[in-house]
Parts: structure tokens; C-alpha cells; sequence
């Protein structure tokens, strides 16, 4: 190990952190991923910890379509190494206002419930009650 500098496992170490597989590190630094690996392994677990999306569905008290949808619209960046999206203690710290931001009504900012699509339940009434002015382009 002595062949490898401070640096560089700084760098392997980072670069683990943000996601990057044991294969993909080796290749960016020219070594084996088992040496990777057993660097990895002397010197400490990353400093970042991922939880699965299930995981942090459940952590958080929301469908796991709602951690789905913000990733799909490029909301959120999690990882995906092994087949599973993992999420950083920063990203999950951060879920809870955007799901705020993603459930607002379309028309009047208020917290939408579950099953309305796109507006809150008052605004969808007076969508349904008047229907031609609000295909209008004024409104």
C-alpha cells in the first residue's frame, strides 16, 4: 500500500462517495478493483452512507412512487452501483421539501391530497364548475 499516495486515497475515497463501483475506480487509477477494495477496507467505510429507495420511502412516510417520480423529472440524483437507487443522507435530507414543492396546486400554490393529479380539491371544483372559462388562455 505504500505505492499509493495520501492523495490519491483521498480521491479513491471521494470518488467511492459520489457513487463510483470498485471496477470504475480501478479503471480511473489504473489498479485492480481488488486493490480497490482492500484500500477501501484499511483505510475506513465511506464517510457517506446510501439507503435503498424502499428504504428511505419507508423512513420518510411516502410512496415510493413519489421518490420515483422526482427522480425521473431529474429532481434528485441517486445512484444506481449494484441495481438498487441509493440515496445520501444529504438527498434524503432534502426529499421532504421537495415533495412540498412537487404536491403544490398548479393554480393556487396550496398543498394538493392525495389523488388529485395537478390542482387542490377546491380548485379542481371550480375547474369542473367553470369549464369553458377555464380553457380559456386569459385564466
Amino acid at each position: 500500500m505504500s505505492s499509493i499516495s495520501a492523495a490519491t486515497i483521498e480521491l479513491l475515497i471521494q470518488e467511492r462517495n459520489q457513487g463510483k463501483n470498485l471496477r470504475q475506480l480501478g479503471q480511473m487509477f489504473g489498479i485492480s478493483h481488488e486493490k480497490v477494495r482492500q484500500i477501501l477496507a484499511e483505510h475506513g467505510r465511506s464517510q457517506v452512507r446510501f439507503l435503498a429507495e424502499n428504504t428511505v420511502a419507508v423512513k420518510l412516510g411516502y410512496p415510493v412512487a413519489w421518490l420515483s417520480q422526482l427522480r425521473k423529472e431529474g429532481i434528485t440524483n441517486p445512484t444506481k452501483p449494484g441495481g438498487h437507487w441509493l440515496y445520501s443522507e444529504e438527498q434524503i435530507r432534502q426529499i421532504p421539501s421537495l415533495i412540498a414543492q412537487m404536491r403544490k396546486c398548479s393554480r393556487c400554490g396550496r398543498p394538493r391530497p392525495l389523488g388529485y393529479r395537478k390542482f387542490c380539491k377546491e380548485c379542481s371544483q371550480n375547474r369542473r364548475k367553470h369549464y369553458y372559462r377555464s380553457l380559456s388562455s386569459e385564466e
